[in-house]
C-alpha cells in the first residue's frame, strides 16, 4: 500500500488578487495565507497583513490618498 504525502494545508489554497483603481492609483489586494490578507499601492512595497481582505482594502485606500495628500512645506 502506497504511502500517503503529508500535505501542506495552505498549498493547496487559491492565490487570490483583485486590482482596484483608486484615483489614479493602482491598488492591489491578495491572499497570503487563510485570515491573511496584504495589499501594494502602485506595485510598491507590500504591506503588513490583514485578516480580511476587507481591511486590507481600506488601509490601500488610506495608502492611495495619503499618497495624493499635498505635501506639507
Amino acid at each position: 500500500m502506497a504511502r500517503q504525502q503529508p500535505t501542506d494545508r495552505f498549498a493547496s489554497l487559491e492565490k487570490i488578487s483583485t486590482v482596484f483603481h483608486v484615483g489614479i492609483h493602482m491598488l492591489r489586494v491578495s491572499k497570503v495565507s487563510e485570515g491573511r490578507w496584504t495589499f501594494t499601492v502602485d506595485d510598491g512595497e507590500v504591506s503588513g497583513t490583514f485578516s480580511t481582505q476587507a481591511a486590507a482594502w481600506e488601509a490601500g485606500v488610506r495608502a492611495a490618498d495619503h499618497l495624493d495628500a499635498p505635501a506639507h512645506g
